[in-house]
């Protein structure tokens, strides 16, 4: 009995002082069912695998909590969003409320709590970008080799995600911001094996992107890749490189094989039509608070000829839900987090800034709530509230540690 207690209290000794990888270890696991989950219901049960993880980092979650003042932003964002629900009529939305504000929360703050120490973040996300690539590798042979579907002609879907295939557009935005992980990664390894093998992968997610004919996650990574330019300069050349190369063979690819890819001919998808529709529906108390998350927004089939589900804009579904004041609050979120990104990015680490601005560019055109698990298109999280999160916390992380060397010099 003795020598079981002392080989348990040794494993959680253990445990407890590798609280912080674990814990990074749930998320990481977590947050790659955007790519394999097979829908949003499991994707959303699949919290409770990461919940011990949770309680185990309790400490430093709850430290993160009371030091990173970016997250008592997102506490007062997601609260007027809960809020709001008060006055939605008819409330046509059930799932969300309170339940799905302190999930949000405790995600975002166990982010914080990870991207606080170097080389965790990283880790998570490289991660992603290896697991995106494999994944479109598997899309592309499946998808394409049905004898009904060929490339430049039907757009690729993730097909792991629903029995049909995730969403082409929701496909893209998953390539984009992988894409733009691995852009970053093939600057900042040194060792040239490392180098090639990012460039594998960048190469693969950037077909993904272009075989699933998506131009919001294509404007998204023009802005995640400018970003990476910026900061790296000409060394950018040879990721850029690589990157037309992609897509002049994509283009040679489809021309040979008799495909046309119909980026311009789908000109705006009928975007223009549908935020002219809801901008002329709302004004006054509507217009300052909104109809309240959980109403409708959707456009029935009999007003512009088709069944709208979403208003295709993250930002334009932020005002018709949660008014003036709701768009506010969401743009000062991600504006804070988007400054500890840059101020990071003059430190070396500009992928945090890439990423968040990929997902935020990306969602101009396309999404839905961005803090919320119950978004139909699901992805807005992983777009925006992740990069941002573990901003925040590489942000916080800075900012503790030269108050620490300031008390420590004095």
């Amino acid at each position: 009995m003795k020598g079981l207690q002392g080989k348990t209290g040794k494993a959680l000794s253990c445990c407890w002082k590798s609280r912080e990888l674990l814990l990074a270890g749930a998320l990481g696991f977590w947050v790659a069912g955007f790519w394999v989950a097979e829908d949003g219901w499991h994707h959303r049960r699949a919290l409770w695998l990461a919940f011990p993880f949770v309680l185990l980092g309790a400490d430093q979650i709850a430290r993160a909590v009371s030091g990173a003042r970016w997250l008592w932003l997102v506490a007062l964002l997601l609260g007027w969003q809960s809020l709001s629900r008060g006055w939605a009529d008819p409330l046509v939305v059930e799932q969300g409320g309170i339940g799905d504000s302190i999930a949000v929360f405790v995600l975002a703050a166990a982010l914080v709590a990870t991207g606080r120490k170097k080389g965790l973040g990283e880790w998570i996300v490289g991660g992603l970008a290896i697991l995106g690539a494999v994944v479109v590798v598997y899309s592309l042979l499946v998808f394409y080799g049905s004898p009904s579907r060929d490339l430049g002609v039907h757009r690729l879907r993730n097909m792991l995600v629903y029995s049909d295939g995730l969403n082409a557009v929701l496909t893209g935005m998953l390539c984009a911001a992988g894409a733009v992980a691995g852009g970053w990664f093939a600057l900042s390894v040194e060792k040239k094996v490392h180098q090639r093998l990012w460039l594998i992968a960048l190469v693969t997610l950037v077909f993904g992107l272009m075989a699933s004919q998506s131009r919001g996650p294509m404007l998204g990574l023009i802005a995640g890749l400018a970003v990476i330019c910026f900061f790296h300069g000409r060394s950018f050349l040879r990721v850029g490189l690589w990157i037309g190369v992609v897509v002049g063979f994509y283009f040679l690819l489809i021309l040979w094989t008799g495909g046309s890819a119909d980026f311009v001919e789908r000109g705006s998808a009928g975007r223009i039509d549908i935020y002219q529709w809801f901008l002329e529906r709302i004004s006054g108390l509507e217009l300052m608070f909104g109809r309240g998350f959980g109403a409708e927004s959707s456009i029935p089939k009999e007003e512009l000829g088709w069944f709208v589900h979403h208003p295709h804009s993250s930002y334009l579904t932020q005002l018709i839900l949660g008014g003036a004041l709701g768009l506010a609050l969401l743009l000062a979120v991600i504006g804070w987090s988007w400054r500890d990104a840059w101020q990071q990015g003059k430190r070396g680490e500009c992928v945090w800034v890439a990423l968040l601005s990929c997902g935020v560019v990306t969602l101009v055109v396309d999404g839905a709530e961005i803090f919320t698990l119950h978004s139909v298109p699901r992805l807005e999280w992983l777009m925006v509230v992740f990069p941002a999160a573990l901003a925040a916390g590489r942000g916080y992380g800075s900012r503790t540690r030269a108050r620490s060397e300031k008390g420590s010099s004095q």
